[in-house]
C-alpha cells in the first residue's frame, strides 16, 4: 500500500498534478509519446521529477522521467556509445524485445 502521509491520496495527487503542469511548462520539446508516458507515470502516483529506472546524473541525484526515459531510449539506439556489446554470437537466442533497452 502507498503511504501519502502527511497528505491524503486526493492531497498526494493533486501535488503530483500541479508538478506536471509546472514540469511540463518548463519543458518545449515535448514528443506527444513522451508526454502519454508522463502522465501515465504521474497517473500512477509517481512524481515527474523522479524516474523509475533509478537512473542519476553526473551529480548523483535523480533525473527526472523524460530525461532519464531519453537516456534509455538512446541506450537502445546507440549502445556502443555507452560501452555496451551486443554481439550477436551470444544473443543469438536472445529477441530484440528480451534486451532491456
Amino acid at each position: 500500500m502507498t503511504q501519502y502521509l502527511p497528505y491524503t491520496k486526493k492531497e498526494y495527487m493533486a501535488l503530483l498534478h500541479r508538478e506536471l503542469k509546472e514540469y511540463e511548462a518548463e519543458l518545449d520539446d515535448l514528443t506527444a509519446e513522451e508526454r502519454e508516458d508522463l502522465h501515465k507515470w504521474v497517473a500512477d502516483g509517481n512524481s515527474p521529477y523522479n524516474n523509475g529506472w533509478y537512473i542519476c546524473c553526473e551529480y548523483g541525484h535523480p533525473m527526472d522521467y523524460i530525461a532519464a526515459e531519453r537516456v534509455i531510449e538512446d541506450m537502445r539506439l546507440n549502445p556502443e556509445s555507452y560501452g555496451i556489446s551486443l554481439e550477436r554470437e551470444i544473443c543469438d537466442d536472445v529477441s530484440d524485445d528480451d534486451i532491456p533497452f
